[in-house]
């Protein structure tokens, strides 16, 4: 057996080899990949339950706003009476009053609502571009594996080919004579 018999064989073996070695790493390196976009995806699906559930209703700076119309009105409420009391006060400048209070808190609370809705339309709108980032990385992986194992497959044939090329077939030296 010559020389070119064997380094074709390791030719040929080292092909076999990285074949397999590539379709296991490859194999390995999906499955990581694939555990790392499902811990994405759950990240991005609690950041938006977080935020966009949340009720900012209720929050500290909503109450504290409502806390401050009310204190407000209160003070101008105590005050608008002990004016009436001064001066005299008819029930229709009372009422007119109290209408005055109410449409300011109703002004507050329809102020808070529509903050709220622009910020869960916010929330809203940051989800679908994560997502859809998210979705674009998996896209480019899933080609760049196709690409990769494509290449990784063709070096391997390459390598056995190159390994069947370099036996001389049926033109082996078995030492007999010339």
């Amino acid at each position: 057996m010559g020389i070119s018999m064997v380094f074709a064989g390791l030719n040929g073996a080292l092909g076999l080899y990285s074949g397999i070695k590539g379709i296991f790493d490859s194999s390995k390196a999906k499955k990581e990949q694939r555990k790392l976009m499902d811990r994405a995806y759950a990240e991005e699906d609690g950041w938006y339950r977080r935020n966009y559930f949340t009720d900012h209703m209720n929050s500290t700076a909503t109450r504290a706003a409502i806390k401050r119309v009310e204190n407000t009105l209160r003070r101008k409420s105590q005050q608008e009476r002990a004016h009436a009391r001064i001066v005299g006060g008819t029930p229709e400048y009372a009422l007119a009053r109290n209408r005055q209070g109410l449409q300011a808190m109703e002004n507050v609370m329809t102020n808070a609502a529509a903050m709220e809705s622009d910020r869960k339309r916010s929330v809203d709108a940051q989800h679908r571009q994560n997502r859809n980032a998210l979705l674009g990385a998996q896209a480019t992986n899933a080609a760049n594996e196709r690409t990769f194992s494509a290449q990784l497959a063709g070096n391997g044939l390459n390598l056995l080919q190159n390994a069947l090329m370099g036996v001389n077939w049926g033109k082996e030296d078995h030492g007999y004579g010339n």
